[in-house]
């Protein structure tokens, strides 16, 4: 992105040391202040547009050479300006209105008032190639507001005439300490469109408004949002990582800091977590008090990390495992806070420690595939969903076409453990359709549907009357995450 920096990774080894030079599209690369060469590859400073093109890294020694070829693309981000910023008319003049984007050749543009989509009617016109000329005749007392044009990329939005609605936090609080009783006020200032709802939270829980917790906002003479968090007669168990979260229908931003509070340190009860198989998890030591010097992590009495799939991060109390897996990861992990510094080796340490609850890491269920043979009007149905694989306890519903299936219908659904069946007692034209099954446990969901036919379609055949469709099988059945897709052809007609 413009502005931004940017390092093209180019590291080489040898002896002697090896030499490099760089070429941009098959030249040598213009000396320029901005570019510089790193012991890791080149480093561009504030990248323009211009420095769009393909860079080779060449390096040498008396013993050989060898060179690494990129290609590196600079956009600058989507910008859009409406003209005239301020419009003042009469009622029943014209009002015309112009946006303008860069960043981007190809776009769409939409024209917003008061944040309602504006459409083309007899009084408003949309011209140019792009839509970004509105014109608007007649205008009434009813048309004044803030008008918007939006430009749209597969990348990209850029809104004119207002700023980015997505909220950005313009000003906030620091990590600081603090004594016990003393007043602690902190803030946010956000500034968004639509305005956007500030919310607080103190190690990832809600704070909770009381005589001590004030929470208030307003609006300022630049319509930012301003959010204070005042805390009175402050505590050591306010103390934590606080984290102001702001959000509206553009989006959601948050930034967060430690506030410390002097005090003995100890660690906020934890609660059992469930991880999933195959991804990164991240585990918090929560601690209050202040000052202390180092925070460890046990699992089963082992120091971590003692793999590369471990990082535990001491200044903060936070443990990241990468890829989880069941068998290795699962276990009793300890949070050690060192509260005393070790002043000689025989003297005896004061250590806090909290018992991390077991960690389970969950593996997500999968279906056994099923489908429905060809049945006739009045017969009864019985299909069996079974599933296969995943952790206990699984949760298992039915759908018709993607949406639960209607009481009306009268069809009866039986879960047992790792199964459900699916009953119909009397089969009408009403059950045709695509019924699915679907698992749930704390790792994720499967599904398995299986298509019931209708004319237009070349699935499955449910229900049939008069003569009937007679199907044969396609080559083409797949079982993808638990949901079975099938190809069947029709042959013969109503």
């Amino acid at each position: 992105m413009a502005s931004h920096r940017v390092e093209l990774p180019c590291k080489a080894s040898g002896h002697p040391a090896p030499k490099y030079r760089w070429l941009k599209d098959n030249r040598p690369l213009e000396p320029d202040t901005r570019f510089r060469q790193s012991v890791t590859g080149l480093l561009i400073e504030r990248a323009q547009p211009s420095d769009t093109g393909t860079y080779v890294c060449e390096v040498w020694n008396g013993y050989g050479n060898a060179e690494v070829v990129g290609r590196l693309l600079v956009k600058e981000p989507l910008k859009v300006v409406v003209s005239p910023r301020k419009v003042k008319g009469s009622v029943g003049s014209q009002v015309s209105l112009s946006c303008s984007v860069t960043g981007s050749e190809e776009y769409q543009l939409s024209w917003y008032r008061n944040g309602e989509l504006i459409y083309p009617s007899n009084s408003v016109r949309m011209t140019g190639q792009n839509r970004e000329n509105l014109v608007m005749a007649g205008m009434a007392k009813s048309d004044g507001g803030a008008y918007q044009c939006f430009a749209r990329t597969r990348q990209d939005v850029g809104p004119g005439l207002c700023s980015n609605g997505t909220p950005k936090i313009l000003a906030s609080f620091s990590e600081k300490v603090y004594n016990i009783n003393e007043f602690v006020s902190l803030s946010c200032t956000v500034k968004g469109t639509p305005e956007p709802r500030v919310t607080w939270t103190l190690d990832d829980e809600p704070v909770v408004r009381d005589s001590r917790h004030r929470i208030s906002y307003y609006t300022n003479t630049e319509g930012h949002v301003v959010s204070h968090l005042n805390i009175s007669q402050t505590q050591v168990p306010d103390g934590g990582v606080y984290r102001c979260i702001c959000n509206n229908s553009a989006g959601t931003v948050s930034y967060q800091a430690r506030i410390n509070v002097r005090g003995p340190a100890s660690i906020r009860p934890m609660k059992n977590l469930t991880a999933i198989a195959g991804r990164d998890m991240y585990i918090h030591c929560r601690v209050i008090g202040y000052p202390y010097y180092s925070i460890k992590w046990y699992k089963d009495s082992n120091l971590l990390p003692y793999n590369h799939r471990q990082r535990a991060f001491e200044n903060n109390g936070t443990l990241k495992l990468f890829d989880v897996q069941k068998d290795v990861d699962e276990g009793e992990y300890t949070c050690n806070v060192l509260v005393q510094p070790q002043l000689s080796t025989h003297q005896s340490v004061y250590n806090m420690n909290i018992y991390f609850p077991r960690l389970f890491p969950a593996v997500p269920p999968t279906i056994h595939p099923f489908e429905f043979p060809r049945f006739s009007i009045g017969q009864r149905v019985f299909i069996p969903c079974v599933v296969m694989s995943g952790d206990q306890p699984v949760f298992i519903t039915w759908q018709k076409d993607g949406r639960p299936i209607p009481a009306s219908l009268g069809v009866t659904i039986d879960n047992i453990d790792f199964t459900s069946s699916l009953r119909i007692s009397n089969l009408t034209l009403m059950h045709n359709g695509n019924y699915t099954c679907i698992a749930r446990n704390q790792a994720g969901r499967s599904g398995a549907p299986e298509p019931a036919h209708r004319p237009s379609s070349s699935q499955i055949c449910g229900a049939t009357e008069g003569p009937g469709w007679h199907l044969r099988k396609g080559s083409d059945t797949k079982l993808l995450s638990g949901r079975l897709s099938c190809s069947y052809h029709p042959v013969g007609v109503l």
